[in-house]
C-alpha cells in the first residue's frame, strides 16, 4: 500500500510515519524536508498514486487548503485528516488554532456528505513535544492516534470522524 503523510518528522506525524513504514511504502512531506504543505501542487504530483493520504501537518489554513486541493484534483484514495477537539471551543477564546481545526472538521463533514472517502480524527491533547510544557492536563499517548488511523485504513467502508479523549 502507498501512503502519503504530511508533518512526518515530529509528533503525531512521526509516530504515524514510523508505524506505517513497517508494512507500506510511505512518502513523507514536511517543512523540514523542503516539502511544505503550503505548496500543494508539489505534493499532489508525488502522491497521485497513493492509496491513503494522511493530512496531518498543521500550518494555519494550509491543512484545509490541501484537503480541498486533493479533492479538486480527484485523489482516489482515502484521506485521513488529523483534526482536534479544540475546534469545539471556538466560542470561548480567541485561539486561531481552534478556528482552523474547527474549519477542518466542517470541511471534512461537507466532503463526507458529498460521498468522498474522508475521515477526520479529532484527538484531545496528545503527549508530544508540542505540548510538553502543559503539565496541568491529562494527555493521550500518541499510540491511540496511530491505532485510530490504522483502524480507519483497514475499514472497507467510509468513516466520517473519530474523537479521541482522555
Amino acid at each position: 500500500m502507498q501512503i502519503a503523510i504530511t508533518g512526518h518528522t515530529s509528533g503525531i506525524g512521526k509516530a504515524l510515519y514510523d508505524n506505517l513504514k513497517v508494512d507500506n511504502e510511505v512518502i513523507g512531506f514536511a517543512r523540514t524536508t523542503d516539502r511544505d504543505i503550503n505548496y500543494p501542487s508539489r505534493i499532489l504530483k508525488e502522491c497521485k498514486d497513493c492509496d491513503i493520504f494522511i493530512n496531518n501537518a498543521y500550518d494555519g489554513w494550509a491543512q484545509i487548503d490541501l484537503l480541498y486541493a486533493l479533492v479538486y484534483n480527484k485523489f482516489k484514495g482515502k484521506i485521513i485528516s488529523i483534526g482536534s477537539i479544540s475546534g469545539d471551543n471556538i466560542k470561548h477564546n480567541i485561539f486561531p488554532y481552534a478556528i482552523h481545526k474547527g474549519t477542518l472538521d466542517d470541511a471534512n463533514a461537507q466532503l463526507y456528505h458529498m460521498g468522498m472517502k474522508v475521515t477526520c480524527i479529532r484527538p484531545g491533547y496528545i503527549d508530544t513535544p508540542r505540548v510538553n510544557h502543559r503539565t496541568d492536563i491529562r494527555k493521550l499517548d500518541v499510540k491511540y492516534v496511530v491505532e485510530a488511523v490504522n483502524w480507519v485504513i483497514s475499514r472497507p467502508h467510509r468513516v466520517k470522524d473519530i474523537t479521541l479523549s482522555v
